[in-house]
């Protein structure tokens, strides 16, 4: 579907889009059956970033659409704090096999806040790309086109959870 068939978003959408936002949407999204298993494995097995397929379940949500050339400019947002995050994450790992419950729990709150840390550069990234609303349902969506790149397509359903 060519782009000149979907509008701009307005100001006022744009204003929505914030890293509060997003964070809230996520930790809601997370909990919902199934997403959490399909997250880990995108992230284990597919090499994809879960963050990255939460902003796009978002914006699916709100029909709010990019061009897929624009992906390389979320996934640049995400080099940053990426091997930080997954280096902290093995690490939270080696602790919870160390059985050490207050180690773990500390551990946990400081990888939330490098995911948090994440999420805000990707919003200050997405906010950078012409978005557009989405006119018609004949072009997959975002998280679509994110789990098809990393063959990862069989998620699909599973990420974009509808169940409470």
């Amino acid at each position: 579907m060519p782009l000149s068939c979907n509008t701009s978003i307005s100001t006022s959408q744009k204003a929505l889009l914030t890293s509060e936002a997003f964070w809230s949407f996520s930790l809601s999204h997370y909990k919902k059956q199934g997403v959490q298993q399909a997250a880990l494995e995108l992230q284990d097995k597919h090499h994809g970033n879960v963050n990255l397929a939460l902003l796009l379940t978002w914006l699916d949500s709100f029909n709010i659409y990019f061009s897929p050339s624009h992906f390389s400019c979320l996934e640049v947002s995400l080099s940053q704090s990426d091997e930080l995050l997954q280096t902290y994450r093995q690490l939270r790992r080696q602790i919870k096999k160390a059985q050490d419950p207050t180690l773990y729990q500390d551990a946990l709150r400081f990888e939330l806040q490098i995911e948090k840390q994440q999420q805000n550069d990707l919003i200050t990234a997405l906010l950078r790309i012409p978005l557009q609303v989405k006119t018609t349902e004949k072009s997959p969506s975002l998280l679509s086109n994110y789990c098809s790149r990393l063959n990862a397509s069989s998620l699909l359903l599973s990420l974009n959870s509808h169940h409470d």
